[in-house]
C-alpha cells in the first residue's frame, strides 16, 4: 500500500485560495463545491487526500483555442 499524503482543513484552504470557513459551509450546502472528503472511521477529521483534490481540480481544466494562433 502507498502512503498518500492528506492535507487538513487549513491545508485545503490555502490550495482552494478560500478560507477554512468557505469550505465548511460548502461542505453543508454545496458539497460538488468541494473536493470529496476522506472519511476515518470513529473520527470527525476533516481529511483529505492530495490524489483526490488533484482529480477533482483536473475536472475543470479548460482547454481555450484561440482561432488563428500558431504553436
Amino acid at each position: 500500500m502507498s502512503f498518500q499524503q492528506l492535507l487538513t482543513l487549513e491545508d485545503l484552504a490555502k490550495l482552494l485560495g478560500r478560507s477554512p470557513d468557505t469550505i465548511k459551509k460548502d461542505m453543508r450546502r454545496n458539497p460538488d463545491a468541494v473536493p470529496p472528503r476522506l472519511v476515518l472511521p470513529h473520527t470527525r477529521l476533516l481529511r483529505w487526500r492530495l490524489c483526490d483534490v488533484n482529480a477533482w481540480l483536473e475536472q475543470f481544466v479548460q482547454v481555450v483555442v484561440v482561432p488563428g494562433a500558431t504553436k
